[in-house]
């Protein structure tokens, strides 16, 4: 009997503390309106009742979907410094694995062993336990919380339970700052380009892009921008410009081939008054409404010859005339143009002129379609959602392994602009809030540039089992679940496969 009152007596002390650190979690949530010093009191809380070395607080940044790490907790200069500089994405390192899955990793023992831990500092100092749990707001993933250890370290299943139910009050002072950063934003809307915050990837191929473009920021030189249509063109155009010193300056773009021909020069050149019928007073163009600044020009390939002719005048000393006048104007101007044709086959054609064509590729940067990106399927889907949510007022919180599965067999004729398409009306018409495999419905339109010559069916069957093992990180259990097929089956399958591979 005496035994059970201990018990009782035990199981109550548990409970009321845990209920006391919940409640003083909760107060220090509620006590600032500024985020970082909210979660710099919580941390400092959220280790000292788990008696652990030390933490971080991460949130993710919607727009780039960074992971930022906003709080530390006893970690020397050198890992605040590393971990600062050297951001991580959804989807890489441990942290942004609990952001993509929104699960949870407890790691007992040898935390800085897995594959997955990537803070080289941290990691060489040997990190032994490792908690990272996500930070949750209105069914959706706001940041994650990371605490360790550097020694053994065993806490019990209570422990753990009480850290679980503190990321509640976390996660929504995480949202709630977002809202007012949202805001802000809407305010100053250039802000969102800089560093190429609006470019969502992870992939080898946009990485390279956005390195190079990065480099381009305050390079005067004309730049030519190539990709497909819908690949996002001027959000690179836009980068280039915001992340550079002249960002306050004018950014002037337009669509060469939306303006009628007899229309363009017009508008890129100004006219004086009497010019022309209607010409009823002076009026800048847009190389003028530039100055200082950049002018994106896309669909420059558009262009009629003559035009051309004029567009070299300009790049070649920045003066032009406007229409109806005979007083040069001069500019100091970057000009960025872009392209979804392979200009180097219209000059040979005599579409483009060649020395005009030099002058627009002094530097080029070219743009991977989505079909050979697809690794960013995931990220653009949950970028997207995110937008749409915000946009018709829904509250879509993931998608279905099924529903990305169908976005990756499929191949993108119209990029990350078609995929945007089909995500808007997924989110528009769902009926949960999981998006599911009968929510995508794109235009199966066949595209004869996008089919490969092996059309039968073994070779399609083929191509959508390794996209979807792609997809699942060549994890084959995950696989052959949403391929619908036994663990057994896909191995023969894909043995079958490696055997018939030209060599």
């Amino acid at each position: 009997m005496v035994d059970t009152y201990l018990d009782l007596a035990e199981v109550t002390e548990k409970q009321t503390k845990k209920l006391s650190i919940l409640y003083e979690v909760a107060l220090t949530v509620g006590k600032s309106l500024n985020l970082k010093s909210i979660l710099d009191n919580v941390l400092e809380k959220v280790v000292g009742f788990m008696e652990v070395d030390a933490g971080i607080i991460y949130i993710i940044n919607e727009e780039t979907l960074e992971m930022i790490p906003v709080s530390f907790s006893n970690l020397s200069d050198d890992i605040v410094k590393e971990v600062s500089e050297n951001l991580v994405k959804v989807g890489e390192c441990l942290c942004g694995t609990i952001a993509q899955f929104e699960k949870e990793i407890i790691i007992r023992e040898g935390a800085s062993h897995d594959p997955r831990f990537v803070e080289g500092v941290l990691k060489q100092k040997g990190v032994e336990f490792y908690a990272g749990l996500p930070l949750k707001a209105k069914g959706k993933i706001t940041g994650v919380l990371c605490v360790f250890n550097f020694t053994h370290f065993e806490p019990d299943d209570d422990l753990i339970d009480t850290l679980r139910a503190a990321t509640v009050p976390i996660g929504l002072a995480i949202e709630n700052a977002r809202l007012f950063e949202d805001l802000k934003k809407d305010a100053e809307p250039q802000l969102k380009y800089e560093n190429f915050s609006t470019i969502i990837g992870n992939s080898p191929g946009m990485k390279e892009v956005i390195k190079l473009a990065q480099k381009l920021a305050n390079i005067t030189s004309s730049i030519l921008i190539y990709g497909e249509s819908g690949t996002g063109k001027e959000l690179i155009a836009k980068g280039i410009h915001y992340s550079g010193a002249k960002k306050n300056k004018p950014f002037v773009a337009v669509n060469c081939a939306a303006i009628p021909e007899s229309l363009l020069e017009s508008e890129l050149f100004g006219y004086v008054k009497g010019a022309f019928t209607g010409a009823s007073a002076n009026k800048k163009g847009l190389f003028e409404m530039a100055n200082g600044g950049t002018i994106f020009l896309d669909e420059v390939e558009t262009m009629s010859q003559s035009l051309q002719v004029k567009l070299l005048r300009v790049l070649q000393d920045m003066t032009f005339f406007k229409v109806g006048s005979s007083t040069p104007v001069t500019v100091d101007v970057r000009v960025l143009a872009a392209t979804n044709q392979d200009l180097k086959e219209s000059v040979d054609a005599k579409q483009f002129r060649e020395d005009l064509y030099y002058r627009l590729n002094v530097i080029k940067v070219s743009i991977p379609p989505l079909r050979e990106r697809m690794e960013d399927i995931p990220l653009l889907v949950r970028y997207f959602v995110g937008k749409f949510n915000k946009k018709m007022g829904r509250n879509i919180t993931k998608a279905s392994d099924s529903f990305l599965a169908a976005l990756m067999s499929h191949t993108w004729p119209g990029n990350v602009r078609e995929l945007e398409n089909c995500i808007e009306r997924a989110v528009a018409i769902a009926d949960t809030a999981l998006l599911r495999e009968e929510d995508f419905n794109p235009d199966f339109t066949a595209n004869p540039n996008n089919l490969r010559n092996d059309l039968t069916l073994a070779s399609m069957e083929k191509q959508h089992i390794l996209k979807v093992l792609s997809f699942a990180e060549d994890n084959k259990t995950r696989a052959s679940k949403l391929l619908g097929l036994d663990v057994t089956t896909l191995w023969r399958k894909l043995k079958k496969y490696s055997e018939t591979s030209p060599t």
